[in-house]
């Protein structure tokens, strides 16, 4: 309807007077306003627009998981490689190894390596002082140095937690709601006392699995030398299970 039409209408309804035409002018008036509110777009409202994320900040997810992980009573942890392994002691190298930690000074882990040309399977347990290694040979525990375990690296009050501070340039590679990977360059030398001799001024890239909701790290994969001995390409993958479990370990029954 135009709006001259619109008028006349209007303007007749009202010449008529009465009830009936009280009703018509309303009804002229509600379609009125349909009309205007059609040419408007149909007086749908505006979408609320959704609030942007907030930016997780990379370092500031390595310094809380960092945290995270010093705080911690207990863990399982393995670690594996691409190639060849970590060297352990002379003539001695692990390749995969399964374990536990409790805090403060408790390991226990499972290995399997080769001692010489010999593959072998192996054990060590580390309670303050005192560590024990069966023997790659007769399979026999036997009481070892203090200090010569690799696996201060996965002492939660310093090990973990001191990689996790240490990272430079860090990136945030990805984010789920279940884990944030963090990816970045991590100094061989953070890690030369953790795993042995260094190779001189090397640098590593670390990428780096962080639970969302506890910030606890789960997952670590570290490609590049760290020790003079091995080869280059190489790939450590560590992965962390049952924080704060229950986890016995006690000295072995012979050593």
């Amino acid at each position: 309807m135009a709006a001259g039409d619109n008028g006349a209408a209007v303007a007749l309804i009202a010449a008529r007077g009465g009830r009936d035409g009280v009703r018509a002018l309303a009804v002229v008036i509600a379609a009125l306003i349909i009309a205007a509110l059609a040419g408007c777009g149909g007086g749908d409202a505006e979408p609320t627009p959704e609030p942007s994320p907030t930016p997780v900040s990379p370092a500031v997810l390595l310094a809380e998981s960092g945290a995270a992980m010093s705080a911690l009573r207990s863990f399982r942890f393995s670690l594996a490689h691409n190639k060849d392994g970590t060297p352990l002691a002379d003539s001695l190298t692990v390749t995969s190894a399964e374990g536990a930690v409790v805090s403060p000074d408790r390991i226990s882990v499972d290995f399997s390596g080769t001692f010489g040309s010999f593959g072998i399977q192996s054990g060590i347990v580390s309670i303050g002082a005192d560590s024990y290694m069966t023997n790659p040979l007769t399979g026999e525990w036997e009481s070892v140095a203090s200090g010569v375990s690799p696996l201060a690296f996965f002492d939660p009050q310093s090990g973990v937690g001191a990689m996790m501070r240490s990272v430079e340039n860090p990136t945030l590679a990805s984010a789920t709601d279940d884990a944030f990977v963090v990816a970045g360059d991590l100094a061989v030398s953070v890690l030369a006392p953790i795993l042995g001799g260094a190779a001189t001024d090397g640098i590593v890239r670390a990428e780096l699995t962080i639970a969302a909701d506890t910030r606890l790290l789960e997952k670590a994969v570290i490609e590049g030398r760290v020790t003079a001995d091995e080869t280059d390409g190489l790939i450590r993958t560590i992965e962390l299970w049952d924080f704060d479990a229950p986890i016995p370990i006690e000295p072995p029954s012979s050593g």
